[in-house]
Formats: C-alpha cells, structure tokens, sequence
C-alpha cells in the first residue's frame, strides 16, 4: 500500500500538489477539494521543503499567476478575434457540425461567464452614491 491510500493529509497534498501542478490558484484548489486557503499555502509549503526546495514567496507567486493570468486573457481576446473573423456559421457544411461546434461555444460561454461571476462575487463593484 502507498502512502497515498493510508494517510488522508499525504492524499490531499498529492491532490493539492498536482491541481498546483495545472496553474489552478490556492483559492481554485481550496474550492475543488473543500479545504482553507490556509491549509492550500501549508500543504505548498510543506511539498515544497519536502522536495528540498525554498517555497515561492507569496508575492512572487501572486505576481507570476497574475502575470500568466493576464498572458492567457490576451491568448482568449487573440483566439476569439481569430474564431470571429472566419465567420463560421457560413462556412459549415452539415447541421451535425454546425450544432457540435454551437454546443461547444455555448459550453465556453458558460464556462467564461462562470469566472465572471466569480469576479463579481470576489471583488463587487461599488454602485455610486445616490
């Protein structure tokens, strides 16, 4: 038997360290597997000594996801701008295609406006005074 399967915190840490492994953020994680944000940062921190490295500080951690956040924005911007110049609807020969790729930008949306919401839920904005 593994580590892994007989303890339940080697578990998490092996879960944290691989959605730490996708970019996902200490809040993403924390969400996903149901724990703090505080436990997330001590099980990095643990994985990291571990490993026999130093932990990246927080404020360079927080500064290379918002600089690889802002890198995959302009990425979505470039490959919507790409998608909406080929003008798809009218080059698409069947219905069958033309309904797959509808479903598919449907479930992009809705994953998009998902993250929005999240935003506005994290950070909401301030209505002006009457």
């Amino acid at each position: 038997m593994s580590a892994t399967t007989t303890d339940p915190r080697a578990a998490r840490r092996e879960r944290v360290r691989h959605l730490d492994a996708t970019g996902a953020s200490t809040r993403a994680i924390a969400r996903e597997l149901n724990i703090s944000k505080d436990t997330v940062r001590r099980d990095l921190e643990h994985l990291a000594q571990t490993a026999d490295q130093q932990p990246e500080p927080l404020g360079d951690r927080v500064a290379r996801r918002n600089e690889e956040a802002g890198a995959a924005l302009r990425h979505l911007a470039a490959t919507v701008l790409l998608v909406q110049n080929e003008k798809l609807p009218y080059l698409i020969q069947t219905p069958e295609v033309a309904h797959s790729i509808e479903d598919e930008l449907r479930q992009h949306a809705a994953t998009l406006t998902a993250i929005a919401n999240d935003f506005s839920l994290y950070y909401p904005r301030q209505r002006p005074a009457p």
